[in-house]
Formats: C-alpha cells, sequence, structure tokens
C-alpha cells in the first residue's frame, strides 16, 4: 500500500509538473500524500521512515521532523532487542543455520521469562519450534522450557486440536500462526 501510494503521488507531481501547473505552496498543484504508520517500539525506525518516504529531519517551514519512535524501554513491559545477520541467499539453509544461534540467544539472554521468535513462515513456525526442543534435548534438558506443573500442561494439551501445537507445548514451546483455529490462538495467547 505504502508504495503503491508513494507511486501515485509521484505520478501525479511528475504529471502536474509537465503540464506546467503551480501554486503557491510549492508542492506544484497538487496535495502531498500523509502516510501515518503506527507501531509498537521499532529497533529500526530510520529504516522504516526511509521506506515511507519520511522526511526526518523535517517538513518545511514550521514543521517538525516526521518521525517519532517510542524506545523500547518505556513499553508496559520492559522489552530487550537483539539482532544478529545470517548469510547466505536461499531461505531454507539460511532458516536452518539460524535455529542454533537461536538456542543459544534464548540460554543466555532470557532463560526462565518468555521469548517470542518470528519466522516468515507456518512451516518455517513449526520448524524451528521442533529445533529448539532438539538442542535443548540435545542438553539433556528437554523440558526447559515449562514454567508450570505436568498436570496444567496435560489440561491445557487436552484442549489443543492442532497436533504440532500439541506436541510443542508438551515442551513448553507454543506456536502462533494464521492457520491456528481461534481456540488454539486463545490457548497459545
Amino acid at each position: 500500500i505504502v508504495s503503491r501510494t508513494r507511486f501515485i503521488s509521484k505520478h501525479i507531481q511528475d504529471s502536474e509538473a509537465s503540464a506546467g501547473a503551480s501554486d503557491s505552496s510549492g508542492t506544484g498543484g497538487y496535495e502531498a500524500t500523509r502516510i501515518m504508520g503506527l507501531s509498537t517500539a521499532l529497533a529500526n525506525p530510520y529504516d522504516l521512515a526511509d521506506w515511507l518516504g519520511v522526511d526526518v529531519a523535517g517538513h518545511g517551514k514550521g514543521t517538525g521532523p516526521g518521525l517519532y519512535n517510542f524506545r523500547p524501554s518505556v513499553r508496559p513491559i520492559p522489552m530487550e532487542v537483539h539482532i544478529q545477520g545470517f548469510p547466505g541467499r536461499h531461505y531454507c539453509p539460511r532458516m536452518a543455520t539460524m535455529n542454533k544461534p537461536i538456542y543459544s540467544a534464548i540460554k543466555e539472554h532470557s532463560p526462565t521469562k518468555p521469548v517470542i521468535i518470528f519466522v516468515a513462515s507456518r512451516r518455517q513456525t513449526r520448524l524451528t519450534a521442533m529445533d529448539v526442543i532438539s538442542y535443548a534435548a540435545g542438553d539433556e534438558n528437554p523440558q526447559a522450557f515449562i514454567g508450570c506443573s505436568d498436570d496444567y500442561i496435560e489440561s491445557v494439551i487436552e484442549n489443543v486440536h492442532d497436533d504440532a501445537l500439541r506436541h510443542t507445548l508438551a515442551f513448553g514451546i507454543g506456536l502462533h500462526h494464521a492457520g491456528l483455529s481461534t481456540n488454539d490462538r486463545d490457548i497459545v495467547e
């Protein structure tokens, strides 16, 4: 939507400029398009602002910068952001190489607190969860992520419909993707 909106705005500007339209506002006779993006705190606000076409220094006379971002420290629940790059052109091998560092980062930065891992697809959600379980089992602690009693986990699993979610919940790992039923999604959330 943003790319299309910027394209249309630029096309109108170019069309009016070539037709010789002009006014005193300096916009070439067209209305500037304002794009407002709302989100939670971001680790890369300047990259997003650049993509949105936001002038981060200011929009002109009497206006301030077009970007405002809350720091992660002002969230109601504090959040730490850790970013690690991975080389590789091909999606599947690159994702597979990321799972061990993900597990290591969880152990280092949040061994007892909840963690959210974002991946690009439903399939990758399952694969990443299974790899994290495998790495925990390799450390001889497959139950490392369970923070409650076995009885409670069993009572939760009884109400789950998705087989992969049922399996991963037994190890304290939840899955969340668009393919989950409403009931399963509510359980995970």
